[in-house]
């Protein structure tokens, strides 16, 4: 009778400590999203133009990387397996003024079905967008409001995507992230 007291007191706390008990369920650290959503003028996969670097880590985990050799404070979460992911551009005052992928992250898409890999055509309307060659890829950008919002291209295939605050340049490319120290708190 006696180990079965201690079972069901255990099998107690461990509900508690879980949440369950008390009808909440289970935290999860966030993780960037293995299908982000761009929201032209918006947000790319739940983090916004503007966001404070507690925002972003609530949005896509702590498990970021900082980049060296980027002019700005800039976070790299890449996916484990594959090399491609996303990233944020910070300001001085800590709000994020560029937000986009690196790398060819399949599963990405737009609101309206745009997907990463597929072709781009003019029914896509890349015709109405500002074009400007990156380093490797292509950007085709507008302006929704206070946002540039744009499409990466390479080859006539969907990239990647970002969006931007107008003044900063719509071509990102983090270079030598410091890989071997991920960030795990708020700088």
């Amino acid at each position: 009778m006696r180990v079965w007291r201690h079972i069901a007191i255990a099998g107690l706390a461990a509900l508690a400590f879980t949440g369950i008990a008390n009808g909440r369920a289970e935290r999860h650290e966030a993780l960037l999203p293995t299908q982000g959503v761009l929201v032209g003028g918006v947000s790319l996969a739940d983090v916004r133009l503007g966001d404070s670097p507690r925002a972003v880590e609530l949005a896509w985990g702590t498990n970021h990387m900082s980049c060296d050799g980027c002019r700005l404070r800039t976070w790299l979460f890449v996916y484990p397996n594959r090399p491609a992911g996303a990233a944020v551009a910070f300001d001085r005052d800590s709000h994020a003024v560029a937000v986009f992928t690196i790398g060819q992250p399949f599963g990405w898409r737009t609101a309206g079905g745009l997907r990463v890999g597929t072709r781009i055509t003019s029914a896509h309307g890349a015709a109405g967008m500002d074009h400007q060659d990156c380093a490797g890829y292509a950007a085709l950008s507008r302006s929704d409001g206070d946002t540039v919002t744009s499409i990466y291209t390479h080859a006539g295939s969907v990239y990647g995507f970002a969006l931007t605050l107008p003044g900063h340049s719509v071509c990102q490319s983090p270079e030598r992230p410091h890989t071997n120290t991920p960030t795990t708190a708020i700088a």
